[in-house]
């Protein structure tokens, strides 16, 4: 098993040993290194889910491995027969992440000459990522921890002659790194990651097809971004900005009611006081500066907020939004004057 973490442009490598019968522990006999030399995204995938790339290669041994036969000694490398990977976040729980796929070629030899670098396929879905995004919210700017454990067996092959000589157990080891934060953001913009999948299945299919969706995710990435890099405070004034582009001075109730009137009053009543209620917690719990404060020397008083409270109102800007957005597509929304989005902005 071995630990490995990878910063942009740093190489990583993780030593193979062998394991005898009965060994507890590692090994001592060191027989190979794997180098990682980069994570990235290529464009692969398998069936339709999109996949990242760990690009490894293998390096020759200090000294050649060898056994004893006899009085001899008998240089020996080793080709793996059964490789297995799997990628573990570094926290309390454990949670493995994702599935990592090793085909013929990524099963690179131990020991040989040095072998063109090869790709294992690192299957990371979505739930896998919201994963990762609950373990580092307590240190949201912190590098990202992973441990990768990887093990199999392999053929033992007389280096000079060719000739089989058994099949052995491998492990790896490798001291702890972490993955640089700007790189894991770019790599789930590359995976097109965008609402953890918990929030998604609240919604129902009629309202994840409709087109407002898709719109409120892509007008409240500025929110999930400063989410998850632990700007709670910015995350909020991020879902009031959006609402605000819908509304003039969303926190108050009349402002929606004045364009709904197309609605029955008790209907149009119910939906302002829903969406100035989720602008009116943005705004009081954001620190925004309300449009009476806007010349003032001092915004509202700063209110305490927990990762997790910030974390709802995120999800609860996504649904409001959406049934905003919704209503304004259907023409009950009405639009926000030339005057007054002259004054917002």
């Amino acid at each position: 098993m071995f630990s490995f973490s990878y910063y942009q442009g740093v190489t990583t490598d993780a030593n193979i040993y062998l394991v005898k019968p009965g060994d507890q522990q590692y090994s001592s006999e060191k027989v190979g290194c794997f180098s990682i030399r980069d994570i990235g995204f290529s464009g692969q995938s398998l069936d339709i889910q999109k996949c990242l790339d760990i690009e490894v290669e293998t390096h020759p041994a200090v000294r050649p491995f060898t056994i004893k036969n006899g009085d001899a000694e008998i240089e020996v490398t080793f080709s793996w027969l059964q490789l297995k990977v799997e990628i573990w976040i570094r926290s309390i729980p454990r949670h493995r992440i994702g599935h990592v796929h090793v085909d013929q070629k990524g099963m690179l030899p131990m020991g040989a000459t040095r072998s063109t670098p090869a790709n294992w396929l690192w299957e990371v879905r979505p739930e896998d990522m919201e994963v990762i995004e609950q373990a580092r919210a307590n240190q949201p700017n912190a590098p990202i921890h992973f441990q990768i454990e990887i093990n199999g067996i392999a053929k033992m092959i007389n280096t000079a002659t060719g000739q089989f000589l058994d099949i052995v157990p491998l492990r790896g080891n490798s001291p702890q790194h972490a993955v640089e934060l700007s790189h894991w953001e770019r790599l789930m913009q590359s995976m097109e990651y965008k609402l953890p999948p918990t929030h998604v299945t609240l919604a129902g299919l009629s309202s994840l097809r409709h087109p407002s969706w898709a719109e409120a995710t892509r007008r409240l990435e500025g929110a999930r971004s400063h989410h998850r890099a632990g700007e709670d405070y910015d995350a909020l004034r991020e879902c009031l900005d959006t609402l605000e582009s819908l509304v003039s001075r969303p926190y108050a109730a009349k402002a929606w009611e004045d364009r709904l009137k197309t609605l029955p009053d008790q209907k149009a009543t119910g939906l302002a006081e829903l969406f100035s209620g989720v602008a009116t917690y943005c705004n009081k719990i954001g620190h925004h500066r309300s449009r009476e404060e806007r010349n003032a020397s001092d915004d509202l008083q700063q209110m305490p907020l927990d990762h997790w409270e910030a974390d709802l109102a995120v999800g609860a800007a996504q649904f409001v939004t959406t049934y905003a957005l919704r209503l304004r597509m259907a023409g009950v929304l009405a639009e926000v004057s030339a005057p007054e989005a002259l004054n917002r902005s």
